[in-house]
C-alpha cells in the first residue's frame, strides 16, 4: 500500500501542492491525506471512505482516478490463505450465535413451562 501513497505524494510534491492546498480543493482532510500517503488506511474514517478518498485525491492531481483503484486493489486484496482464515473466522462466529440462540431459546420454554406450571396450580387451588 506505501507505494500507492508514495506514488500520491511524488505527484502532489512534482506539481508544488502542500497537503493543506489538496485538502482544499478535494475536502479531505489533511490527516486523511497524510494517512493515505504513508498507506495508513486505519487512520481513514471508516473502510467506506477509503475508495473514493483514492478516486478524488488522483483526479484532484490529474491522475487516472480509476486506475489508481484497481492498483488500489490489486494491492489490498487478500490472498487465499487469508479469505480461508476469514471464512473459519465468521463459522466460528456463526457457531457461536447458534448456540446462543439454542440456549436462550431453551431457557425462555422453562421459564414458560414454569409460569404455566404455576398458573396450572393457582387455577386448581
Amino acid at each position: 500500500m506505501t507505494g500507492l501513497g508514495t506514488l500520491l505524494q511524488e505527484a502532489r510534491e512534482e506539481q508544488g501542492l502542500s497537503i493543506e492546498d489538496l485538502a482544499e480543493q478535494t475536502n479531505i482532510r489533511p490527516h486523511f491525506l497524510r494517512a493515505m500517503e504513508a498507506g495508513d488506511l486505519a487512520e481513514l474514517p471508516g473502510e467506506a471512505y477509503v475508495r473514493p478518498f483514492f478516486r478524488t485525491y488522483a483526479r484532484a492531481l490529474g491522475l487516472d482516478g480509476e486506475q489508481i483503484l484497481l492498483e488500489f486493489d490489486a494491492r489490498s486484496l487478500p490472498s487465499s490463505a487469508e479469505l480461508a482464515n476469514i471464512h473459519k473466522h465468521r463459522e466460528k462466529i456463526r457457531a457461536k450465535k447458534r448456540r446462543r440462540f439454542g440456549f436462550r431459546l431453551l431457557v425462555l420454554v422453562m421459564v414458560l413451562a414454569g409460569i404455566g406450571y404455576a398458573l396450572y396450580k393457582l387455577i386448581l387451588a
